[in-house]
């Protein structure tokens, strides 16, 4: 009986300890909890702020070019936009930027291109920012075009008045405290979370859709969030689980939101849990053990007090072994588990084609965007030689990669570019690297090898080529032009005073007639070239297309002749288009004529008037959006190949035979409708005929029949004999110029410099009038006009150009004529300077 009750008291004793000491290990389990939530919470809250501060600068940096731009519209299309917003996006803490204008619509984006058309406008962020908030933090949502959910940071763009012009938005994945190195180490049920300050959840670690709109309002957290202090732990319900969880929050300084770091009470009491587990199972045993020790005889008590310390003392090292073993191989797994991820976050986001191989070739790594360019799988790719995969199916291609291989494997570096299949079966221009990788001993253990696709840059390279030449060509072409209408005026005038003099005799005035149709013919042709240049003045006005068309139907017919039928397709309603329509006319004859000599055995022309969107896939490249009105002539006849079409709007390419044509017809109807604000685009096959494509811009006012402005009939007598002082540097174009004046009873002073006039206006204050050319060596035409108008404001002045348009900077009241011109155009002018000076 001694035996029992002094085993009893032990057994109380010990139960009554072990039963304190896990008492106080469960309070020191909830402390860890709460100081690992705090420390957690804290790195999350720096994390946040690194976030929201990233999302700032992208934010203000994005606004500043959209400002520099013109406003958010501007970006509408643009793919140097689009990739601008790629890279940005690359380089800030967000995971998409989007900028959308004044009505919610994305203009640009870095997720795809062009960019969605989702309307966004009745989104919580974007009426803030048209209600006057400047910087917005989002509550979750789920993205309607990434379809992902998705926590934003925007920021309101502002035009130059200051008037609200759309927003630019910088998202991230709810997900995206998942990257924190630390969470891991807390265990699964660990969760971090953003709010805003009014509660509402804006990120969480294994937030769902369903979650989306939770609040805090309404819990311990929620009410302890709207209390003064900036950090704190507590235990409460959270509105997610509904488990007790342990909570620690920290608001952000200079941010409206909190970062929570918690995690489920019971996750923090499992290792007391199975300590409490375990210490009832030692326990009972040691019970069990005692009282069947009590009930043998009292001779074996020793002998099982014994065993019973040497047991406690070998469990008890043991658990420690185990313990220190498990801690150190679960820390040596993480941080393994965490390089890998590492390596491979970093080896899969490069825009470089990225291989690692053996230093036989053999691949044993590659990317994603590798993967992605040759249409593979990794298991399809790893183990293959890089020589064997399906880019290089030309075998001197292969050989030339293997030859690359052992050329590395030496330890060279290597650079080449060479041509690769694609995926889509494309051929991309690539240029390849490969780098040795050494060993501890100095020997090559691998090879990485990077590849760059070019085909984008030799697309630019080209297309830089091509704006080039046809600038050069423009420039050429308009320089010809202008010294071309010089001599024609010096001809042209002369040819009027000589049928002026000579007797009416039939022969002379046929000769006289065939002279001047030559002149007037080589006039047309240098219209033509200044169109092509660009540089052919345009009287756009609002012109009902339908009716121009159906007005010239006549001349149509005349011009293709009676082997072309002429089919029509002009719909009623459709909106005017903004162009000049006699040269409208005049580039519609031409396409015809073109179409006639496409077809000489007959055929037929359908000429269709339609309304068009750009961008759009059959638009001309480079158009800006908008709507257009299109005019379609398509032709049965022998269609271009490749070569001729690449060549079609060329000035003087033809395919035609020697005096048969100028191989200006289509250069000039390019140069019309680029110069009118449209483009042209030609499509066609050999065999399949031709249809040419003349896109031009809607006009915002509606189209009505134009007025035409009766010019003042000359007087049947002469006019008061007048003093004029005629400039130009061509003693041709002066001389001939003077004698028409001087046939039209004027007396005219030839200055051949700016600076020679300015003379002879100093010396001579009678002088009634000033004509000039602009382009002269020294002093300028619309120089020597400003230097008059400053010293003599009440002389009459005009400038004379072979250019057909207005130099730049001419005043928009400038009176101007155009060479050649006839000398009833000079008489008229000079009545009308002269008179409205007497008056």
């Amino acid at each position: 009986m001694a035996l029992v009750a002094l085993v009893s008291l032990f057994l109380a004793t010990i139960v009554w300890m072990r039963v304190a000491s896990l008492q106080e290990e469960r309070s020191a389990a909830l402390d860890r909890a709460e100081s690992g939530m705090r420390s957690l919470a804290l790195v999350a809250e720096q994390y946040a702020q690194r976030t929201l501060d990233s999302a700032e600068l992208v934010s203000e940096q994005v606004a500043a070019r959209v400002a520099r731009l013109g406003g958010a519209v501007a970006l509408r299309g643009s793919r140097g936009a689009h990739q601008w917003l790629v890279d940005l996006s690359a380089r800030s803490a967000g995971d998409y930027l989007m900028v959308v204008d004044r009505e919610g619509m994305p203009v640009a984006t870095s997720t795809a291109d062009p960019a969605p058309q989702v309307d966004l406008s009745d989104r919580r962020w974007f009426r803030a920012h048209r209600d006057g908030v400047i910087a917005h933090i989002g509550e979750a949502i789920h993205s309607r075009i990434t379809n992902e959910t998705l926590f934003t940071y925007s920021r309101a763009l502002r035009d130059a008045a200051g008037v609200f012009d759309g927003a630019v938005q910088v998202s991230a994945r709810t997900s995206f405290f998942e990257g924190i190195a630390l969470l891991q180490e807390f265990g699964s049920g660990t969760t971090l979370g953003l709010f805003d300050d009014a509660g509402r959840v804006l990120a969480r670690t294994g937030l769902r859709p369903e979650q989306i709109g939770a609040t805090l309002r309404g819990t311990a957290l929620g009410a302890r969030l709207e209390g003064p202090d900036t950090a704190g732990t507590l235990r409460g319900v959270m509105p997610f689980s509904g488990e007790e969880r342990i909570i620690a929050y920290r608001k952000l300084e200079n941010w409206p939101v909190v970062v929570t770091a918690s995690v489920p009470v019971a996750q923090a009491l499992a290792p007391w849990r199975a300590a409490v587990r375990w210490s009832a199972w030692v326990l009972g045993g040691l019970s069990l053990g005692l009282l069947l020790l009590s009930a043998l005889v009292i001779r074996m008590a020793s002998r099982v007090a014994r065993a019973r310390e040497q047991l406690a003392a070998a469990n008890q090292a043991l658990r420690q072994a185990a313990a220190g073993l498990e801690a150190r191989v679960g820390e040596r797994t993480r941080e393994l588990a965490a390089s890998e991820r590492r390596f491979r976050v970093i080896f899969d986001s490069t825009f470089q084609l990225t291989a690692l191989l053996d230093r036989d070739g053999t691949v044993l790594e590659m990317n994603e965007t590798a993967l992605h360019f040759l249409g593979l799988r990794r298991h399809e790719a790893v183990g293959r030689h890089v020589a064997e995969l399906p880019a290089w199916r030309d075998g001197p291609v292969a050989r030339r990669m293997r030859a690359a291989v052992l050329e590395a494997a030496a330890g060279a570096a290597v650079r080449e570019e060479m041509p690769a299949f694609s995926g889509d079966g494309r051929i991309a221009p690539i240029e390849v690297s490969l780098r040795p990788v050494t060993n501890a001993t100095g020997d090559v253990a691998w090879l990485v090898a990077e590849g760059h696709d070019l085909t984008e840059l030799k697309a630019a390279e080209a297309r830089l080529h091509e704006a080039r030449k046809m600038e050069a060509l423009g420039q050429l072409t308009g320089g010809v032009a202008h010294d071309f209408n010089n001599l024609l005026m010096v001809v042209l005038g002369n040819l009027a005073l000589l049928r002026k003099r000579l007797p009416q005799e039939p022969r002379l005035t046929r000769l006289l007639d065939g002279a001047q149709q030559g002149a007037e013919r080589g006039a047309a042709l240098t219209a033509r070239m200044l169109a092509f240049a660009r540089r052919q003045e345009l009287r756009p006005a609002p012109t009902d297309l339908a009716a121009l068309v159906r007005g010239m139907a006549t001349l149509l017919e005349r011009s293709v002749g009676p082997q072309v039928r002429v089919v029509l397709d002009l719909p009623e309603g459709l909106p005017p288009a903004l162009v000049d329509a006699n040269q409208l006319e005049l580039a519609l004859l031409n396409l015809a004529v073109n179409a006639r000599d496409a077809m000489p055995g007959g055929g037929e022309v359908r000429l269709r008037i339609e309304a068009a969107i750009a961008p759009a896939a059959d638009a001309p490249p480079g158009l800006a959006p908008g709507v257009y009105l299109r005019v379609l002539l398509h032709d049965t006849g022998m269609g271009m190949d490749a070569a001729t079409l690449a060549r079609a709007t060329e000035p003087f390419f033809t395919t035609k035979g020697i005096g048969k044509g100028s191989g200006l017809g289509l250069s000039m109807v390019h140069g019309l409708a680029q110069q009118s604000g449209g483009g042209l685009g030609i499509a066609s096959r050999p065999g399949a005929g031709t249809e040419v494509a003349v896109w031009l811009p809607r006009a915002e006012a509606a189209a009505g029949p134009e007025k035409a402005v009766p010019a003042s009939l000359p007087s049947a007598r002469r006019a008061q004999p007048r003093r004029i002082l005629v400039v130009d540097d061509d003693p041709l174009v002066a001389a001939g110029t003077a004698m028409m004046l001087e046939d039209l009873g004027h007396e005219a002073i030839i200055a051949a410099s700016a600076e020679e006039a300015l003379v002879l206006l100093a010396r001579d204050r009678g002088l009634d009038m000033v004509l000039t050319d602009h382009a002269m060596p020294g002093m300028t035409g619309l120089e020597l006009i400003e230097r008059l108008r400053q010293e003599r404001p009440d002389l009459p002045v005009a400038l004379a150009t072979g250019y057909a348009e207005a130099p730049a900077g001419t005043p928009s009241r400038l009176p101007r004529l155009g060479k050649p011109y006839r000398q009833d155009e000079l008489d008229a002018l000079v009545r009308a300077l002269t008179c409205a000076e007497a008056a």
